[in-house]
């Protein structure tokens, strides 16, 4: 302050200059010098060239810096217009990668700095001051300080330009050597030719390579085990040439396919899958043609062909989606019911049982047509019409084929069904049943869709469909499911238990009926139905004799005999001829026998010959018929017999009074010396041929004596006594001379 008006100078910081100033004569500061020089010597007066901070001072002086004296740690020589070149501050670390800024000021310097995308050193024209520390005084200052080979290769040295540095390379030049090729990085510096190159096939044979660095470069590469480009994610350097940029570029260089096949690998041709086509056979003996969604997916895969594959057993196979198509309606052969289903297939990895339309699954698999009139189960059982292996509730339909000749549901009695002609095209001649006029007729069956009045000869019709001649319920159905015929025997019944034989006016009406009596000489006589006119006999249980009558030929009873002896023989008292009860039939009936057929008899009974048929019977005790002594018997029959006399080793005449008699009578004397020979007591012991083990005994001609021996009970000779005393009766009195 002041009323003076005084010249003077004062230093500006922010511009580090010395400017004048009034001064007023008091209550100044000290900076405030006389003369610009005192301002100048005293204070750090210079232009600052530094983009940010201040230049490295010494004593109030910027220092001075060149090649051969550098600056201080963390500054740097920044050289600008002036000769002398100032010590800046460092800012923003390497000075290869700051940005190029052309500065401030009037100057037009020519200088180089590090262009990092292109990875060289450019030209550019600095103003002077507040530039960055990226500014060169020659391109070789410039490339010695930041030029720095980058290899991305995996396999040696990048291929070197005119200019010794690695040679870039595109995809769109063919820059790279023959050995080379172009390896794609993240920046044009590792985008060069690398070595190694392979030929084009054996590319997409490389394995994944993901290399390393810090890149993350979305790139694509050939999968051989899926055969198909997959997507993965590269670190920049150091992969292989199984490396591409799109999907596009990895299909178009590998031949990229899908496999359709559901196993295997299909069918190529020139490095694609060999298409097909349905029905063609073109795809040889070992493949089958694999129908797709799109014609591209029309593969020969490896397997059985179609046909007989299809038609074996496969399952349906819905298949696995990812077909540039929606599902599509295809056809299978369902081997369970032999039929042509439909189902929706997914478009990939199916199998041979998969048909365009339900006309080509029937023409490649032999599908099923149900002949039955009703529904079945499956899978159809088989018959034949000679041995009907149909269970019950079934019958044997017999068709034009063996396909159609299945066992069908029954649909009730066969003969009361209608003539059912089918719906087939065949013509087969065949009977059926008339019910109204009660006869069999002739007609014309086409194949299908019959019912079971259907036989395939007039024999079998009337067999079938005879009148029903039991009095109650049906006759007994064999396993052919025909009534089943019979036999009249005093002998043996033939029917199954709990039914009996009715003797009719023909085969078909002589089967077993049920309702079997234990006692039938009481039934009372039945004339039945029918005009037969058979003459019968039956049992007058009041009268205790057998009488004839005239019987119609159905619906009788047991009570019905075809000859007056075979009552008698029924139901007459009988005179038991034997010592003991006679065998008997399983039915209570006596069991009779015969002179030609002694074998009737069961085990431990013989066959008594008696003076007439009734008394001609099985008895009990059977015996060494010649080791029992004469029993003449008892009765007024008179009949001249033989018998073996083993105190004289002959067979003797005797008469026989016709009833309860002994084994030891035979009719002639030759049957007797047959059947006890003079010499028996001499033969040896024979223990027999049979497994049992039953104590008998034999004379020993060795001993002169009787002895026990094991018989196995069957086979032997006659020198077999049931006890000692039987032996020794025999053959006690032999001697040798």
């Amino acid at each position: 302050m002041g009323d003076y008006s005084l010249t003077r100078w004062t230093y500006e910081p922010t511009t580090k200059t010395c400017v004048p100033f009034d001064y007023h004569g008091f209550q100044g500061n000290q900076n405030n010098f006389l003369t610009r020089e005192d301002c100048e010597r005293r204070c750090p007066v210079y232009e600052n060239p530094c983009k940010a901070g201040e230049p490295f001072l010494i004593n109030n002086r910027p220092q001075i810096c060149n090649p051969n004296s550098p600056c201080p740690s963390n500054y740097y020589c920044h050289i600008g217009a002036r000769d002398e070149a100032m010590c800046c501050p460092v800012q923003g670390g390497d000075p290869c990668g700051q940005p190029m800024d052309r500065g401030l000021g009037s100057s037009q310097l020519q200088r180089w700095y590090w262009n990092m995308a292109q990875q060289r050193c450019l030209p550019f024209n600095y103003c002077g001051q507040k530039g960055t520390q990226n500014n060169f005084l020659s391109q070789q200052d410039c490339e010695r300080t930041c030029y720095e080979m980058d290899n991305p290769c995996a396999l040696g040295t990048p291929q070197l330009g005119t200019d010794n540095r690695p040679l870039q390379c595109s995809l769109q030049s063919n820059a790279c050597g023959p050995s080379f090729w172009c390896h794609i990085g993240a920046v044009p510096q590792t985008t060069v030719c690398c070595p190694g190159r392979v030929p084009e096939p054996q590319v997409c044979q490389q394995p994944m390579a993901l290399g390393s660095g810090d890149a993350s470069l979305p790139r694509w590469f050939y999968d051989q085990f899926q055969r198909k480009c997959v997507q993965f994610t590269y670190k920049g350097r150091y992969g292989n040439q199984n490396n591409f940029l799109t999907q596009q570029a990895c299909e178009g260089a590998c031949n990229v396919y899908v496999n359709v096949c559901p196993y295997g690998e299909p069918l190529l041709e020139g490095g694609r899958p060999k298409p097909c086509t349905f029905g063609s056979d073109s795809c040889g003996p070992n493949h089958w043609c694999h129908l797709g969604l799109v014609p591209d997916e029309y593969q020969c895969c490896p397997g059985e062909p179609r046909n007989p594959a299809a038609c074996n057993g496969l399952p349906s196979a819905v298949g696995v989606a990812g077909a540039p198509a929606p599902p599509a309606s295809r056809w299978f052969f369902d081997t369970a019911d032999k039929t042509c289903k439909e189902f929706q297939y997914q478009g990939r990895k199916g199998n041979q049982n998969n048909f365009l339309t339900e006309e080509d699954c029937k023409k490649t698999c032999d599908v099923f047509v149900n002949p039955c009139n009703l529904p079945i189960s499956m899978p159809p059982q088989s018959c034949s019409p000679t041995a009907n292996t149909c269970g019950a509730g079934s019958w044997c339909h017999v068709g034009e084929t063996p396909q159609t000749t299945i066992c069908c549901p029954s649909e009730g009695d066969p003969c009361l069904l209608p003539q059912a002609r089918g719906t087939g095209s065949g013509f087969l001649d065949r009977w059926y049943y008339d019910a109204q006029t009660g006869s069999c007729q002739p007609f014309t069956y086409t194949g299908v869709r019959g019912n079971q009045n259907n036989f395939l000869s007039r024999a079998d019709c009337e067999q079938t469909c005879a009148p029903n001649p039991c009095a109650e319920g049906r006759p007994f159905m064999g396993v052919d499911g025909r009534a089943q015929t019979c036999s009249a025997s005093a002998n043996m019944n033939t029917c199954p238990s709990g039914y009996w034989c009715h003797i009719g006016a023909a085969t078909p009406t002589t089967v077993c009926c049920p309702g079997a009596s234990n006692n039938i000489c009481n039934l009372p006589m039945s004339t039945g139905e029918g005009n037969a006119n058979l003459e019968r006999f039956y049992f007058d249980s009041l009268t205790k004799t057998c009488r004839s009558f005239s019987y119609g030929g159905l619906k009788g009873n047991q009570n019905n005999f075809l000859s007056l002896r075979a009552c008698q023989l029924s139901c007459q008292p009988l005179d038991n001829p034997c010592i003991g009860q006679p065998a008997t039939t399983a039915a209570g009936q006596i069991l009779f026998c015969s002179a030609t057929n002694k074998d009737t008899c069961p085990v431990n009974f013989w066959c008594h010959l008696g003076a007439t048929p009734e008394t001609t019977v099985c008895c009990p005790g059977a015996t060494n018929p010649c080791s029992v002594p004469l029993a003449p018997g008892t009765g007024n029959s008179n009949l001249a017999r033989w018998y073996y006399n083993a105190d004289d080793r002959a067979c003797v005449p005797f008469e026989y009074n016709g009833k309860r008699g002994n084994q030891n009578n035979f009719e002639t004397q030759a049957e007797c010396q047959r059947t006890c020979p003079e010499q028996l007591c001499l033969l040896s012991i024979d223990r027999g041929a049979c497994g049992g083990r039953v104590t008998r005994f034999a004379f020993d001609r060795r001993t002169n004596s009787c002895i026990s021996f094991e018989y196995t009970g069957c086979g032997g000779n006659l020198n077999n006594f049931q006890s000692l005393e039987d032996c020794r009766s025999t053959c006690g009195q032999i001697g040798f001379r």
